[in-house]
């Protein structure tokens, strides 16, 4: 069953969580809006939403989220045939390591809205404790593809979508 950009949509291996499709590729292959994450899935992954409660018994249906179809039409604009976006640098120098996590997943979810492939992430070298976060962050996340120290500069890594 194949679902077009803006179809509410369950990431079935994502513990059948609700998302929205922001693009469609060959192949079965989709990019699917997650919460505040953009994962890449194959249709097989996929399934329609099952209705709520509230929807089968007839009542008035669940609001939607402006946020979503908002996001869903600044992705389909990034790919309507517009020359790829430079590689987004983050800078997390100065920052917790709490507050690092944070601007990079935001930064994934923007870099990957925009079409980017890959991320330049300043961390430093400094104590390490930012870089060894990272790293531990960056394994759990599924929309990352790999992740690699810059070999020039130990106080740099590179994230691929």
């Amino acid at each position: 069953m194949p679902f077009s950009v803006g179809s509410s949509v369950v990431v079935v291996p994502l513990g059948r969580k609700r998302g929205v499709v922001v693009e469609v590729g060959r192949g079965g292959h989709y990019r699917v809006q997650v919460e505040n994450t953009t994962v890449a899935c194959r249709e097989r992954d996929l399934a329609p939403p099952v209705p709520s409660k509230r929807q089968r018994e007839g009542g008035p249906p669940e609001p939607r989220r402006k946020a979503a179809r908002r996001d869903v039409r600044a992705a389909a604009a990034a790919t309507d045939g517009d020359p790829p976006a430079p590689t987004p640098r983050l800078d997390l120098h100065g920052l917790t390591v709490e507050q690092a996590l944070a601007r990079v997943a935001d930064e994934i979810d923007l870099a990957l809205r925009r079409g980017a492939d890959r991320i330049e992430v300043v961390h430093g070298k400094g104590s390490g404790r930012i870089r060894a976060a990272l790293h531990r962050h960056l394994k759990t996340l599924p929309v990352v593809a790999s992740f690699k120290l810059d070999s020039r500069n130990p106080g740099v890594t590179w994230i691929f979508f």
